[in-house]
């Protein structure tokens, strides 16, 4: 391979808006469970504890969010009202066929490396088809070389993507906004992990760094060129 670096970027929430419109959807759920007569914090304590036990079996994804809403409001009203019915399928359409907002700088930045000798893959999970519209819609394809989804990113699921493109791990670089998901996977395998800070991290993802010192931190995207060595020319 003539290129001296294996970018590896996170797409939800590093490239674009994600977390955002879960959150919205949370709330008209929580809005419309209250109005069946519900308290909101005790189905918001709901819907987070059944996410996260769902993703052993589910794994991740819109799809599978919103199933667990529906499950949620079957098993509280086993027969719900058609208007509620119909009021979360709007809510599902609106968190399948939300827009595709790219992170400030992102583009301006994917242009200046697509001059680079670097080849750069975008590695995200869930749906396969769900994530690869946003990907479609983001208007990057001419940007980057490769896309891979995966149902859950693991140490295991990295590995496989850094000998799939035949690099070392000290020639990767792995840019991300979750330390469950991104960080940890790429410290595990010796690959510089760049953690992008974000305001909004679904609690799942949360977790310590296992070795924080090997972790550089960014609060925008654009900010990736600006660490010196990053990317070998």
């Amino acid at each position: 391979m003539n290129c001296k670096t294996l970018l590896i970027l996170d797409a939800d929430d590093t490239l674009w808006e994600s977390a955002l419109f879960f959150e919205r959807t949370e709330y008209d759920f929580l809005e419309l469970m209250h109005t069946l007569g519900f308290k909101r914090e005790n189905i918001r304590h709901m819907v987070h504890t059944r996410d996260i036990e769902r993703l052993s079996t589910t794994g991740y994804g819109a799809r599978p969010y919103i199933d667990t809403l529906r499950q949620i409001m079957v098993e509280l009203i086993p027969e719900p009202p058609l208007w509620s019915s119909t009021a979360l399928r709007d809510i599902e359409s609106t968190l399948l066929e939300h827009p595709v907002i790219l992170m400030p700088g992102v583009m301006e930045t994917l242009l200046d490396i697509k001059s680079l000798p670097v080849t750069t893959v975008i590695y995200t999970m869930g749906e396969q088809e769900h994530q690869y519209s946003k990907f479609l819609k983001s208007d990057l394809v001419q940007l980057v070389d490769n896309i891979v989804i995966v149902p859950e990113k693991t140490s295991d699921n990295l590995k496989d993507l850094i000998t799939r493109f035949n690099m070392p791990p000290d020639r990767c670089i792995l840019v991300g906004n979750s330390p469950r998901s991104d960080i940890n996977p790429a410290l595990s395998l010796g690959i510089q992990a760049v953690h992008i800070i974000k305001d909004r991290t679904w609690a799942a993802e949360r977790e310590d760094f296992i070795d924080p010192g090997l972790v550089i931190t960014i609060e925008k995207f654009d900010e990736l060129l600006d660490i010196p060595g990053m990317i070998q020319t």
